[in-house]
């Protein structure tokens, strides 16, 4: 078996894969960078036990790690060899790619969920240029013409928008994001769910259109991220929405640099 983490700024979505790839189960949670590689283990521990898998250290054969917590590392690859006694791959730019930046892309800093969604969505889709929206605690776009990223763009979460909203108004309640039954809200919490979810729709339609006079060529858009399923069924030019993308990217990665 091999165990992938994807870790961002909110949650740590694990995976489990069997030997030939395929996603036996997933599981969340919070990041927190003050917990110890043995706190982590009894989460995982306990996870896997509730959902009757069996993992040890003789049948893990790979630990897989794509974090955009930089401080966060130590404690897994901590984890990795105390529990499991393999040295994880962790993704950077220094992998092996199955693409390419443009000359006038500056890649410093280039984050792995962006590799990681990136390298699944070419193995999806390998002839089409693409544009693909991670729906995380930031909000991510990618642009990749014929194999080559020319670009992207980032932009504040859906809940780091709501957070903002509650957290400098004295009477505005934080709300659930979710679908609203009209875009005239008749209270306060529907009037927020609203505006919040038509002008952050209306946000990612605008950067589509923007991005396809741009290219001027066909795009594939795919989505992905927490977040995305809800906002995917009311954007029409989101083509295809994976919750998995990020994860299968993680492993497809070490597909490709196994060796």
């Amino acid at each position: 078996m091999i165990i992938g983490l994807d870790i961002g700024n909110t949650h740590i979505v694990t995976g489990i894969y069997d030997a030939n790839g395929r996603l036996l189960s997933t599981f969340r949670i919070a990041t927190n960078d003050k917990m110890t590689e043995d706190e982590y283990f009894s989460y995982f521990r306990n996870i896997t036990q509730f959902k009757n898998i069996n993992i040890d250290s003789e049948s893990v054969r790979a630990i897989l790690i794509s974090s955009v917590v930089p401080n966060i590392i130590t404690t897994f690859q901590f984890f990795s060899r105390k529990y499991f006694n393999v040295e994880p791959l962790i993704v950077d730019i220094d992998k092996i790619l199955p693409f390419t930046f443009a000359p006038n892309v500056n890649n410093t800093g280039f984050g792995a969920d962006r590799i990681i969604d990136i390298v699944e969505a070419l193995k999806k889709y390998p002839n089409s240029n693409l544009v693909i929206f991670d729906f995380g605690t930031a909000t991510t776009y990618d642009v990749l013409k014929k194999g080559v990223y020319v670009g992207g763009g980032i932009l504040p979460g859906i809940d780091m928008s709501i957070n903002a909203l509650c957290g400098n108004t004295a009477k505005l309640p934080r709300v659930k994001f979710t679908t609203p039954s009209s875009i005239l809200g008749t209270d306060t919490i529907k009037q927020i769910q609203a505006a919040i979810f038509y002008g952050y729709a209306g946000q990612i339609k605008h950067i589509i259109k923007k991005i396809k006079e741009e290219i001027k060529e066909e795009v594939f858009v795919l989505a992905t991220g927490g977040l995305g399923k809800i906002l995917s069924a009311e954007i029409d030019e989101i083509d295809e929405y994976d919750s998995d993308l990020s994860l299968n990217g993680l492993y497809s990665l070490y597909q490709l640099n196994k060796k």
